[in-house]
């Protein structure tokens, strides 16, 4: 499932770690393995229905290995990852539900190794789509969920956790882009640059890794910088 997984194969990857649930419906490593590959299918699709009939599994599983194997990391990663992905297509309710087990994971992820890459992405874009709404929006939300997710949150928060996410992960092409997305955000054009072409520049390892570099490639035309011309990414995959 892992060679397969890695290879971009990735609902044969889901394929065969279904097979190993129906023999053993309690395996952990199948659980969030699964979790993993539907979340990435679940990306790629461009339809929120489309999305949520992979992202909804991908949070089952994630959260049966998070209860097969309490506070194990990779249950609680991908549970957390799941969780984010699906708040994006919720209502205000359920997409403040998921923000919650967002945040808990990724500080139950920190809690035992501060310099987890994936958990410091996971509250950097916590705190970037939070901080994306609308001042009413947030300020209702505020009001009338009270959840630490939504108080604790800010600009400088998600900078600091995108940015550590990246420099202690460095070679995550994810890593880069979302921390490149957020200085373009904020109009620190330079600085996103910079983060764009080092995604760019990156092998291509994960399903999703193509996707990101091809849009890195688009937002950085949309600034009449040519990556090609430049041979950037040349000779890694990409």
């Amino acid at each position: 499932a892992d060679m397969l997984y890695l290879a971009g194969e990735t609902r044969l990857s889901l394929e065969r770690l279904q097979a190993r649930l129906e023999a053993d419906s309690l395996d952990y490593g199948a659980l969030w393995r699964a979790s993993r590959a539907a979340v990435v299918i679940g990306i790629e699709e461009e339809d929120n229905r489309e999305q949520n009939q992979w992202l909804d599994p991908a949070l089952n599983w994630a959260t049966r290995a998070a209860e097969v194997r309490p506070g194990e990391i990779d249950g609680l990663y991908w549970r957390g990852v799941s969780s984010g992905r699906r708040a994006l297509n919720a209502g205000p309710s359920y997409a403040v539900e998921l923000a919650q087990q967002v945040y808990d994971d990724a500080h139950a992820i920190l809690a035992q190794d501060s310099l987890h890459g994936g958990a410091h992405n996971m509250l950097g874009k916590l705190n970037y789509e939070v901080m994306s709404m609308s001042r009413v929006k947030r300020l209702v939300a505020r009001t009338f969920m009270d959840k630490p997710s939504l108080d604790d949150t800010s600009w400088e928060q998600a900078e600091y956790h995108l940015a550590t996410a990246a420099e202690v992960w460095p070679e995550f092409v994810l890593f880069h882009f979302d921390l490149a997305q957020l200085y373009r955000k904020r109009g620190r054009r330079d600085e996103a640059v910079e983060e764009y072409i080092l995604a760019i520049s990156l092998p291509s390892v994960h399903p999703t890794d193509h996707k990101l570099q091809r849009q890195a490639r688009e937002q950085l035309a949309e600034w009449g910088i040519d990556t090609d011309a430049a041979g950037v990414g040349a000779g890694n995959g990409s």
